[in-house]
């Protein structure tokens, strides 16, 4: 019987455990092992004048097949281009692309960028830097708000190139604008979306689905309107969630979609990008602690009041190209910037909590001093006259040199300046309430213990119904709401703050709280205020003292 010879077999995939995932490009601007790349969708011409028919012959084309298509391509931080028409091919980038959205025209790199990149042209940090203050202060005025015009300009443009340098940082800040009708609100956000990264200005009715592709790709979100999303009983739970989850690298929020195959499966969407708000009114508590409040008023200046950020004409410098300038400045010091974060966590005067908003645009302002070759960022304003040097002197860095004293002096004074002011922003925020209060019913009972000349002494000891009159002057002082601070609210907040509880004469009365001049001095320094002058006078003077002595405090 005759057999026949078995067909070849393939031979078997070799399959291989990997110790890590492999890189993947998730964002069209992304640090991926230490290096940086750009995405670019550009518009690319095939002209193809032979082709090949089924039996292989070739077949000429006269006039030539001229397709022209919108194509994705990969730019690498030293200029080598991938893609179509690039320097490699796609598949020799070595990163997996999960790319599936195009950006708006308005906000990508164009062609002529791309190319000016690829032939080594470099775009000065200080010239950018300035052109991006410039178009701040053409369109919005600052009078009357946190500092002067130049400052706040420049703290705006400092917060635009943080977004764009947004893969170097860990944490990122809000802004908050806010002030009445016509006061400027939206078109600052229109001016500084037309400048971010992929920024995009959203009204209150965008869908959620948008938004969560916009974060997904680390777009810079512009809220207009955000009165609803201030209130958790009237916003969104979805649209909430996003927003708040957002301001840490690592943030995901989970959400099931749909593939191609009918079932539903897990998705994880990156919630970590740049978002500003706009409102009337203030933040609530949990937004205000990730935001900075920029307050504006009503301006007569018929130069900035008349003009449009949208209307490209009206603008000091053409708007493409500075675009294209923020695409290779991103490209060529991304990498760079981390160590300037770090930087801000050992100079900067602010701690915790309190320098997270500001900590990306301080370390900006780091490394414009140290790009600033030609000294143009070094100015002498009323910002950096203060009548009290000592308590705005540059912080030491342990093992390194002072800090820059040009742009990083100025918006490192306004930081330490804003905190002071913030408590007048954030007129809800009740345990930055109980503080004042609890230096008002100190400095109190320091001014009736003097009336009888007695001693001094570190520690004092009030009651919460105390606390409570003087936590409701301080509200009302600041145009706040006195009847929702209540004596249980009070409470809980003394409680959560640590305080030591003080024995009730009887085990009757209200509850009573031991508050020494280091508590105060703590808990002022946390919430970046200032100790007040008698109270540090007095710190000072009681370091020798007997720590045991108390003094309780009459109402």
């Amino acid at each position: 019987m005759k057999t026949t010879n078995p067909e070849p077999q393939p031979a078997l995939p070799t399959i291989e455990l990997l110790d890590a995932p492999p890189p993947v490009m998730r964002r069209p601007l992304a640090l991926v092992d230490g290096r940086a790349y750009a995405a670019a969708w550009l518009y690319v011409r095939t002209t193809t004048t032979q082709t090949r028919d089924k039996h292989g012959n070739l077949v000429p084309h006269d006039p030539p097949l001229v397709e022209t298509r919108l194509r994705r391509l990969v730019l690498r931080h030293d200029g080598v281009l991938f893609g179509p028409g690039g320097d490699a091919p796609l598949s020799d980038l070595g990163l997996d692309l999960l790319l599936p959205e195009t950006p708006h025209p308005s906000r990508t790199w164009s062609t002529d960028g791309v190319n000016a990149y690829r032939a080594g042209s470099r775009p000065d940090p200080a010239d950018v830097f300035n052109r991006i203050t410039d178009v701040v202060s053409r369109f919005v005025d600052f009078d009357r708000s946190l500092a002067d015009q130049r400052t706040l300009a420049e703290m705006i443009a400092c917060y635009v190139l943080a977004t764009w340098f947004l893969p170097a940082f860990n944490v990122v800040g809000y802004l908050w604008p806010t002030g009445e009708r016509g006061s400027g609100k939206t078109v600052l956000l229109h001016t500084i979306a037309q400048m971010a990264y992929l920024g995009h200005v959203i009204l209150a009715g965008g869908s959620y689905a948008s938004l969560r592709d916009l974060a997904d790709y680390g777009a810079t979100l512009a809220f207009d309107d955000a009165e609803n999303l201030s209130d958790p009983r009237r916003s969104d739970p979805d649209k909430r969630s996003l927003l708040l989850a957002g301001n840490r690298r690592g943030s995901t929020i989970t959400v099931k979609e749909m593939g191609p195959d009918k079932l539903w499966r897990t998705r994880h969407v990156n919630a970590f990008c740049p978002r500003l708000f706009s409102a009337i009114r203030l933040p609530d508590n949990v937004l205000a602690s990730r935001s900075i409040v920029i307050p504006l008023i009503r301006t007569p200046d018929r130069y900035r009041a008349n003009a449009d950020p949208l209307d490209d004409e009206a603008w000091p410098h053409d708007r493409r190209q500075l675009i294209d300038d923020l695409w290779a400045l991103a490209l060529a010091h991304l990498p760079k910037l981390r160590e300037y974060e770090r930087a801000v966590n050992q100079r900067a005067r602010l701690t915790g909590r309190n320098l997270e908003p500001w900590r990306a645009l301080l370390a900006v302002a780091l490394w414009l001093d140290d790009h600033d070759a030609q000294g143009i960022l070094r100015r002498t304003t009323s910002s950096d006259r203060v009548s009290d040097p000592t308590a705005l002197a540059p912080a030491p860095v342990p093992g390194g040199a002072a800090p820059q004293t040009a742009l990083w002096r100025r918006l490192e004074t306004l930081s330490i300046r804003y905190q002071r002011e913030r408590s007048d922003l954030e007129t809800d925020d009740l345990t930055a309430l109980v503080i004042h209060a609890l230096c008002a019913c100190a400095i109190s009972a320091i001014n009736a213990i003097s009336a009888i000349n007695t001693e001094t002494p570190s520690h004092f000891v009030f009651t919460t119904q105390q606390i409570l009159l003087f936590a409701q002057a301080v509200a009302e002082i600041k145009d706040g709401d006195p009847d929702h601070i209540t004596h249980r609210r009070v409470g809980r907040t003394l409680g959560r703050m640590r305080l030591q509880k003080a024995p009730r004469p009887g085990g009757r009365g209200s509850r009573r709280w031991r508050v020494t001049l280091g508590d105060l001095e703590r808990w002022t320094a946390a919430y970046g205020m200032s100790l007040p002058a008698r109270l540090a006078a007095l710190l000072a003077a009681n370091d020798d003292n007997d720590p045991n002595g108390d003094v309780t405090s009459a109402a």
